[in-house]
């Protein structure tokens, strides 16, 4: 591959920001990536931070995964309890109560499905 700018050096990378191929002379070393002098230097440093970022939402995500599900589970119990006092055993608490608990099961389920295939998807790389 070719430098894009010096179109008769080898290139010694590809540019993070620009994709595009850099020689010795053009590149700089931003420690995490490569880049173009320039305008890409501020671009690949963005991109390096929006990925790290991503990894903390990430993990943060994993460790509330049960936050949701448990206060729609909570939220239902109360309903059903605050609303119980009605002639009938499905007056609208309970059928509001039971909807939001079902509802809570199953982001439970959801989430829990969720956290396994990003673990596998985690693994995978370092399995090789």
């Amino acid at each position: 591959m070719r430098c894009f700018v010096h179109r008769d050096a080898e290139a010694v990378g590809t540019c993070r920001g620009c994709s595009k191929g850099v020689c010795a002379e053009c590149v700089v070393d931003l420690g995490h990536s490569i880049s173009c002098r320039g305008s890409c230097e501020t671009k690949a440093r963005m991109l390096h931070s929006q990925s790290m970022q991503s990894g903390v939402l990430l993990r943060a995500q994993r460790r509330n995964r049960f936050f949701a599900p448990a206060l729609f589970l909570v939220m239902g119990v109360a309903i059903m309890l605050f609303a119980g006092g009605g002639s009938s055993a499905f007056n609208y608490g309970t059928v509001m109560g039971g909807g939001f608990i079902v509802f809570g099961i199953v982001l439970a389920v959801i989430q829990q499905r969720y956290a396994r295939e990003l673990d596998r998807s985690d693994q995978a790389p370092r399995q090789r």
